[in-house]
C-alpha cells in the first residue's frame, strides 16, 4: 500500500529509486528537479496538515511512494564476503531510521529486522534515514532466532555488543560472513540471544559516560567494519 514520505533528500532519493508515484511540492520552482512523474503544487497548509502536527520537517516536498523492496536472506547468505546488521527489539522508529542511514554510509549488504517493530510508513523512520532506505537492502522476518541459526548453519559468525564485555570493538577483526547484532534501546539483546552469539563485543568509553545513544553505537561498530 501506498504512503506519503516527506523531506527534499527523501523524497528525491525515492524518485531516483522509482519508487514515487505522484510528487507535491510548496515551490514551484522545485519542479526541474522531477521528470516524468505526476507534480502537484501544493500550499503550506497541505504539507502542515500532513507532517507538521508530527513536527516533521518537509522542506516543501512530498511524495506518494510505493512500499519498498524487500529481499530474500537465502539468496544473499550464498555470498562469500557479506556483513548483515540484524535489529531485534529495537521500537523508536528514529533509531532504526538513523541506523538504516549509517548502514549505507558504511556499505552494510543487508539490514534484517523484525516485522512487528518495523513501520515503513513511519514518518519519524523515513525522516531520519533521510532517503537512505533506497540503498540498503531490507530483509523483514518474523523471528531473529531462527535467522541467527540459519545463517550459523551457513558459516556466519554472530557478534553483539554488550558494555560489559572485556572484548573491545576497536582494531576487532571480523569474519568475512558476519552478522551484528543490535538490541533494544533500554534493555539490549535478550538473553537467549546473546548465548547463540560467537563474540560479544563493547566500545570503549569515558566512564564519566554511562552508555551511548544506540545508532551512535551502531555507526560507531559499523566503522570498525
Amino acid at each position: 500500500m501506498n504512503y506519503l514520505i516527506c523531506g527534499k533528500h527523501t523524497v528525491i532519493s525515492a524518485y531516483k529509486n522509482n519508487r514515487a508515484k505522484k510528487i507535491y511540492i510548496k515551490n514551484k520552482d522545485d519542479i526541474n528537479l522531477f521528470k516524468n512523474i505526476k507534480i502537484e503544487e501544493k500550499e503550506l497548509s497541505f504539507f502542515k496538515k500532513n507532517f507538521e502536527l508530527n513536527n516533521i520537517a518537509h522542506q516543501g516536498f512530498a511524495a506518494e511512494v510505493a512500499p519498498i523492496v524487500k529481499y530474500d536472506l537465502n539468496k544473499m547468505i550464498l555470498n562469500q564476503n557479506i556483513k548483515l546488521v540484524a535489529l531485534q527489539g529495537i521500537e523508536d522508529q528514529r533509531n532504526i531510521g538513523a541506523i538504516i542511514r549509517s548502514c549505507a554510509a558504511f556499505e552494510v549488504d543487508g539490514v534484517i529486522i523484525e516485522n512487528k517493530n518495523f513501520n515503513e510508513s513511519s514518518l519519524l523512520m523515513n525522516k531520519a534515514h533521510a532517503g537512505n532506505i533506497e540503498f540498503v537492502k531490507l530483509i523483514t522476518v518474523s523471528n531473529i532466532i531462527n535467522v541467527i541459526k540459519k545463517l550459523k548453519k551457513n558459516n556466519f559468525t554472530i557478534y553483539c555488543l554488550d558494555k560489559n564485555s572485556n572484548s573491545e570493538i576497536k582494531g576487532y577483526h571480523f569474519d568475512q560472513k558476519s552478522l551484528l547484532i543490535f538490541g533494544n534501546e533500554s534493555s539490549g539483546i535478550k538473553n537467549y540471544i546473546k548465548k547463540e552469539c560467537d563474540h560479544i563485543l563493547s566500545i570503549k568509553i569515558s566512564k564519566k559516560v554511562e552508555s551511548l545513544n544506540l545508532s551512535n553505537a551502531v555507526a560507531i561498530t559499523l566503522s570498525c567494519l
